[in-house]
């Protein structure tokens, strides 16, 4: 009688523990994208000054979403980076514009533009593809391992020229589902 005693507090102890550490991992998904886009830009202040490049952020308080928060710092420093390296590389006006909304559908949408030097109209299709690079150094790794992350969040990741000159990365990642019960 005892033994079976026990064995029911541990089987209702390893339950508990189960359920905790769902939530927990719950938790863990849980991501504020609007203090990770602060966070970044204020990092990056120096680099941008010493690069001359200027900064036009127009965060907006975005809502709570599912994600990994490495991951994203991840996506936003690769987006970032690559916006700078291809304005440093020419003379002219240097501008990093970073933006995020909220669409009225609860979709998260963040870009990235610059004023560089733009990716070639036949690139465009393939800039996303593992081991192309368009950088004389560039490993072709970034942005492909960017778009799985979005997309492995339920997202998409997207590029188009900027206007006049340069490119925009926009990513879009969509609220979490209702629970099903």
């Amino acid at each position: 009688m005892a033994h079976d005693c026990l064995l029911q507090l541990g089987n209702l102890s390893f339950d508990c523990c189960c359920r905790l550490t769902i939530v927990l991992l719950d938790l863990a998904r849980i991501l504020e994208l609007s203090p990770q886009c602060d966070l970044f830009l204020v990092a990056l202040r120096d680099d941008l000054r010493t690069h001359r490049i200027a900064l036009s952020a127009e965060l907006a308080e975005l809502p709570i979403i599912e994600g990994d928060r490495v991951q994203m710092q991840q996506v936003l420093l690769n987006l970032i980076s690559n916006a700078i390296d291809s304005m440093v590389v020419r003379d002219g006006d240097r501008v990093l514009s970073v933006k995020s909304e909220t669409g009225a559908d609860g979709v998260v949408t963040i870009s990235v533009a610059d004023t560089g030097t733009g990716i070639d109209a036949r690139h465009l299709d393939r800039i996303f593809n593992p081991l192309f690079t368009t950088k004389s150094a560039g490993m072709g790794m970034g942005l492909s391992i960017c778009r799985s992350i979005v997309e492995a969040h339920d997202g998409h990741l997207s590029v188009m020229p900027n206007s006049p000159e340069g490119t925009v990365f926009r990513f879009a990642l969509y609220p979490p589902r209702p629970a099903t019960a």
